[in-house]
């Protein structure tokens, strides 16, 4: 199972947003799915399963935390690896998803990636949005795929500071917890608008940089601009550029991507038995040896004295002396023998 970390939106390392892209022969369970992607730590895993046509894959998302219905920068980033390296031979990627048909493509300046235009809808955000942004002044906001709201210049937008879970509350509706907050660029800057990504609410508090996002934005800007086509900057502590262009029913992000690892995950998380709603199983022990009665060695397995009979009781011996009573003597009892040394003896 090979794995890759690719660093999207970018044209270098450590900048852009990260996206591991594993490819797959058939699905494995969701929850050996979401335990690579919590392992990975990054803000989303690409899975990718060939459907038997050319070019064609289902594809799926998901963050440390959980399967998400749409991503960007992963799109772009697995689209790229197949084009690139698992697949060079193909000019078109199309992917299965659960926001529909996404299409990527190769070309001379890097990947462009469809993605669905939705129809954008005025909305009037309550004080707790403005309040969990860090008490900002709200200029204008929409809905799009996520809520948005414009504020008034970019000095404003890289100064936030939310408060990531009264966020969480204050954003309701299908993707809780997660906002796009834009402002138009500074002068002289070399895109156009800029923009940041909250999602506490899928268990990331900023994303670095977001292609679903770009897909709200960009049409916002086009129009508000009057433009074809415009370049965007979100402005998290990694940063990343695109370019978008907005066609009738989608919306057409050009980007980059680094290639930061090329890996290979384990075998075994493919086999029958690596199942997550398991308990882990403890290595089998050796098996205790009983105690056994601690034997007497076998000098002491009959009496010491022929007839004595073994008693439960313990035999009652008089304190010792260090000079012993010789036993009384009487007319039965022989005398003790006497041993005599003479000197000559002695002598030798």
């Amino acid at each position: 199972m090979k794995i890759w970390i690719v660093h999207a939106f970018t044209d270098r390392l450590f900048t852009g947003n990260p996206a591991a892209v594993v490819p797959l022969e058939r699905w494995l369970p969701d929850a050996v799915l979401q335990a690579i992607a919590t392992e990975n730590k990054l803000s989303e895993t690409a899975f990718v399963v060939p459907t038997g046509l050319k070019g064609n894959y289902q594809l799926r998302w998901f963050t440390p935390a959980t399967e998400v219905p749409v991503c960007g920068h992963a799109t772009l980033a697995a689209g790229a690896m197949l084009l690139s390296e698992i697949d060079p031979g193909l000019e078109v990627v199309v992917f299965d998803t659960h926001a529909g048909a996404l299409i990527v493509r190769s070309t001379p300046e890097g990947y462009t990636l469809d993605l669905p235009r939705k129809q954008r809808t005025p909305w009037t955000p309550d004080d707790s949005v403005a309040e969990a942004l860090g008490s900002v002044e709200i200029v204008d906001a929409f809905i799009g795929e996520y809520a948005n709201v414009v504020v008034e210049d970019e000095t404003t937008l890289r100064n936030l500071k939310p408060d990531f879970a009264a966020l969480n509350v204050a954003v309701r509706g299908p993707r809780q917890g997660m906002i796009g907050v834009t402002a138009p660029a500074d002068e002289g800057k070399p895109y156009d608008f800029v923009s940041r990504f909250f999602c506490p609410g899928v268990g990331i508090d900023e994303d670095p940089v977001t292609g679903s996002s770009f897909a709200d934005l960009a049409p916002y800007w086009c129009d508000r601009f009057d433009l074809e086509s415009v370049v965007g900057f979100q402005a998290s502590k990694r940063g990343g550029y695109m370019r978008a262009i907005q066609t009738l029913s989608s919306v057409r992000l050009l980007g980059q991507v680094s290639v930061y690892l090329r890996g290979e995950l384990d075998s075994s998380l493919a086999r029958l038995h690596n199942r997550m709603d398991e308990h882990l199983e403890a290595p089998k022990r050796k098996k205790r040896r009983a105690r056994k009665a601690k034997q007497l060695p076998a000098i002491f397995e009959e009496p010491l004295i022929p007839g004595l009979e073994a008693t439960s009781e313990p035999l009652a011996l008089p304190p010792p002396t260090s000079h012993p009573v010789p036993p009384d003597q009487d007319e039965h009892t022989p005398p003790a023998p006497r041993i005599v040394v003479t000197e000559a003896e002695w002598e030798q």
